[in-house]
């Protein structure tokens, strides 16, 4: 019981000071990309991901037959 109430407070302060730290993270980066091109990059990089997620998880097998 000790052990996941502790993982559950380092939990919250992960997440606590990762969320404080996006305002600033945010402000430097938009200054520097464009908003439309950071949207694009982040819908690419979660298809990506979750492509690669779900495909290992249904079991598709990718090989050189298939053209890849």
């Amino acid at each position: 019981m000790q052990t996941n109430q502790t993982l559950g407070i380092i939990a919250g302060i992960t997440a606590a000071s990762i969320w404080g730290g996006m305002y600033v993270i945010s402000k430097v980066v938009l200054e520097v990309i464009p908003p439309v091109s950071l949207l694009i990059l982040r819908l690419v990089l979660g298809l990506l991901g979750s492509g690669i997620f779900i495909g290992r998880r249904l079991g598709f097998k990718l090989n050189r037959s298939q053209g890849v």
